[in-house]
């Protein structure tokens, strides 16, 4: 099973992007699979790539849950 984290979009650089989440700071992904994201975007990211935008609050409730782990 995989779990796909959500990361804000802070930079983005052709289809790269620099992003950040709760735990990890400044990851660079790969933006192919998900090109229309723009800085400020959440996106769910799965091995390097980001594959599905979702909202702020969204991101928030995973965020959340991951916490207690």
């Amino acid at each position: 099973m995989c779990l796909s984290i959500p990361y804000q979009i802070k930079k983005i650089s052709g289809q790269k992007a620099t992003v950040n989440s709760y735990k990890k700071k400044n990851r660079i992904i790969d933006l192919n699979i998900l090109p229309k994201v723009k800085v400020g975007d959440w996106v769910l990211v799965l091995n390097n790539f980001a594959v599905n935008k979702i909202s702020a609050s969204e991101a928030k409730q995973i965020i959340n849950l991951y916490k207690y782990e």
